[in-house]
């Protein structure tokens, strides 16, 4: 398995340093609604370092709406399409789908034609990422942060419904754990898992807390999973060491699983 790290730019250098294999960044950091000449700048900061973002999450800020009365889908394909093809350039493989407040079904809405938006939605960043060989993986969310798509086995209803070739689901510890959902469902979405996120109690650094990390990679390996897993958490004062010492902690439990 492939071990990663969520950060913004400024946290590159310690995960390099840390050992992970790759980065997960933000996609705001694309700048996927300024020029190119302003993301060229990033786009040679990003590549300046040998550990390459090879994920992206949050594709959508807040303020981008793809439920409800309020969605403007000539901004939001530009938005797309800019957005992978400049992960694509930094060679960038899959982006996760969270993007709890963009999705959120406004109080009043019908929540089947929401449903539908959101179908709507996950097709034309489908078709954006497969356009540039990336995929993109639908991220359930508690219900404290979404009230839309909760759980993996939501998440995969969502993507079998759909069945394109560039659209898969992420299985993220955190939000299982704080759903209660089975690892059952991971095993269920075998066919579609394309992406991990991991966090322990509290959502502290993974290894300081009381997860069932053993019933977790258990499941992934039923599931044939041996892809990328990325450390999306609050760290402590010690940030350097936490690092390291969950990069240790995970790759110990790849070894016995």
């Amino acid at each position: 398995m492939r071990f990663g790290c969520c950060v913004g730019m400024d946290g590159i250098e310690s995960v390099e340093d840390a050992g992970y294999d790759y980065v997960e960044l933000p996609v705001a950091t694309v700048l996927p609604e300024a020029s190119d000449a302003e993301w060229d700048q990033v786009r040679r900061e990003i590549l300046k370092y040998t550990i390459k973002p090879e994920a992206w999450y949050v594709l959508l800020p807040g303020d981008f709406r793809v439920t409800g009365p309020e969605v403007d889908w000539p901004r939001l394909r530009r938005y797309l399409a800019t957005a992978f093809r400049r992960i694509a350039e930094v060679e960038g493989r899959v982006v996760v789908f969270g993007s709890g407040r963009a999705r959120r079904v406004p109080d009043g809405f019908p929540f089947d034609e929401a449903r539908k938006q959101i179908e709507d939605f996950v097709k034309a960043a489908g078709d954006a990422a497969h356009e540039k060989a990336l995929r993109l993986a639908i991220e359930p969310l508690n219900r404290r942060e979404s009230n839309m798509i909760n759980s993996v086995a939501e998440a995969l209803s969502h993507a079998a419904a759909l069945s394109h070739p560039s659209v898969g689901v992420l299985a993220d510890f955190f939000h299982m754990d704080e759903e209660h959902e089975p690892f059952a469902d991971i095993i269920e979405a075998r066919h579609y898992l394309t992406h991990v996120h991991i966090a322990d109690t509290d959502r502290r650094h993974p290894g300081s807390g009381r997860y069932d990390y053993a019933g977790f990679f258990a499941a992934l390996r039923e599931a044939g999973y041996a892809g990328r897993m990325s450390v999306e958490c609050v760290w402590g004062i010690d940030l350097d060491g936490e690092r390291r010492a969950a990069l240790e902690f995970l790759r110990g439990m790849d070894r016995r699983a």
